[in-house]
């Protein structure tokens, strides 16, 4: 099979010819027809994950994916060749992903893909709303609770947005000016420039009493800090990116933890019902052919990425 890899951490990755992997117990072979590229997988492109799971080389990045199933492995139930399916990675063994032809994949991870979506929409939902949905289910967010959220127009960001708004949250969205019209689309109540504007005096100026959580998903140390800092007593930090002062933030009563796609992996279900039903948008979608994967890793590493990026493989 043809897939996108890297033989070290830190390298510029390349497509070229791999063996075809072999579908073990509790896993389906899925012919991959788009991926989603993500932040995460360039972490794991850089080896930041190192520490904290297995990698193995030559290391093919992507935790989502949309496809046919090849043939189904050991102890599968429920899926059988032929059938389209979408899903996420769910090994903690990071290196052999979806930017390839061909991926075994947890079938606890897949879903049949629904008639509505296409290949490329349904690959880029997985990680993203599951994330965000872990996020916002971190924050307890309550009607009329203002919530500040950092990177708002990312790809996590624009579930996290649409789930924060439908909690009854009015989300102060943090991103881009040039994402302004796009966050409001999403439901962001307020929007504030970090480029063009202090972020944080801007939201201090706005709520002098304070903010009631703070959603981190950009990962920009200073903003995070200066915004954690208006979160008044009984409110909460949630981050998804860098760990919060936990320790700091408890001492003025603020909750703060670090959350991922793990503590929500059951509303897989809930999330793509309500995408389909139209109860939640997907983010704004930019493709790219698999032969221009570069340029998609490139793109997303300038963390200016407003919605999703999928690589259409087959």
């Amino acid at each position: 099979m043809r897939a996108f890899a890297i033989d070290a951490f830190g390298q510029a990755g390349s497509i070229r010819q791999l063996p075809d992997p072999v579908p073990g117990e509790g896993e389906v072979l899925v012919r991959v027809a788009a991926a989603g590229l993500s932040t995460t997988d360039l972490a794991v492109i850089s080896g930041w994950m190192k520490d904290y799971m297995e990698h193995v080389f030559p290391l093919i990045p992507g935790i989502d994916g949309s496809g046919i199933v090849e043939r189904v492995g050991p102890g599968v139930e429920g899926f059988r060749e032929g059938d389209e399916v979408f899903g996420y990675q769910r090994r903690l063994i990071m290196g052999r992903g979806t930017l390839a032809e061909l991926a075994a994949l947890p079938a606890d991870g897949l879903q049949r893909k629904p008639s509505a979506l296409a290949h490329h929409q349904a690959a880029i939902i997985p990680h993203a709303a599951l994330t965000a949905a872990a996020a916002v289910d971190a924050t307890a967010v309550r009607q009329g609770a203002h919530v500040a959220i950092l990177g708002a127009t990312g790809g996590v960001g624009s579930f996290a947005t649409q789930l924060a708004t439908q909690a009854g949250a009015p989300v102060i969205a943090v991103t881009r000016g040039e994402y302004a019209d796009y966050a409001r689309s999403l439901g962001a109540a307020e929007v504030i420039d970090y480029e063009a504007t202090d972020a944080v005096a801007a939201v201090r100026e706005r709520y002098p009493d304070g903010i009631d959580a703070l959603i981190d998903l950009a990962g920009i140390p200073e903003l995070a800090t200066g915004m954690a800092a208006l979160v008044r007593s009984g409110g909460r930090v949630v981050s998804v990116v860098l760990p919060p002062d936990v320790e700091g933030l408890a001492k003025r009563g603020v909750e703060a933890s670090l959350t991922s796609r793990m503590a929500a992996e059951d509303r897989f279900g809930e999330l793509t019902a309500k995408i389909v039903e139209g109860k939640l948008k997907l983010p704004a979608i930019q493709t790219f052919p698999f032969e221009d994967v570069d340029k998609a890793v490139a793109l997303q590493s300038t963390r200016h990425v407003h919605g999703k990026l999928a690589i259409l493989i087959s």
